[in-house]
């Protein structure tokens, strides 16, 4: 398929998509094996461009749902502390989470999370502005709709938490979930 290369086993097209590189990944079926025959790729790319032509809707709407799912779960599980981040695993330093986070998010919302274990959904989407997303397609040959996933990863945090939310080709938001 033109446009595709295999990488890891999967057909992956990287794109430029809100100010990042992303990786877009291509399913059959739910399947990875891909026979190239079976599939349409002339819908497959329509897929794409509509994907690609809403990215300030799907942008703005996942990291939305997105922040809505985090942010309620972050600040109902008390045990979860900026001091256990990804940061100070590699650097051992809650300096350093604090010099981050005073980076992305600015001192008010830094002091928020580092004193009292606060973070708002205003924090988190300048949080999500820094992150990478990805697209999955998945492509349904026969009664079912074909339909796509954006993928949002959040791990900043001590958390490693990704965020789904499944699209159907109208546009619309079938379902959404955070893992």
């Amino acid at each position: 398929m033109k446009n595709w290369e295999i990488i890891d086993g999967e057909y992956t097209r990287k794109v430029m998509w809100i100010n990042h590189e992303i990786e877009m990944k291509l399913y059959y079926n739910g399947e990875d094996e891909i026979d190239g025959e079976e599939v349409d790729e002339s819908k497959v790319e329509e897929m794409v461009e509509k994907i690609l032509g809403n990215k300030d809707y799907w942008d703005k709407k996942c990291k939305k749902l997105f922040a809505d799912e985090f942010v309620d779960w972050f600040n109902e599980e008390k045990w979860v502390k900026p001091e256990y981040s990804e940061i100070y695993y590699e650097t051992k330093s809650t300096d350093k989470v604090e010099k981050e986070l005073l980076k992305i998010i600015g001192k008010e919302d830094t002091e928020k999370i580092m004193k009292n274990n606060l973070l708002t959904k205003e924090a988190f989407k300048k949080l999500l502005d820094n992150q990478d997303m990805g697209i999955i397609i998945d492509y349904c040959d026969g009664e079912e709709d074909s339909f796509f996933t954006i993928a949002m990863h959040e791990k900043l945090f001590f958390v490693d938490k990704m965020f789904y939310a499944c699209c159907n080709f109208n546009g619309e938001i079938d379902e959404y979930y955070m893992d």
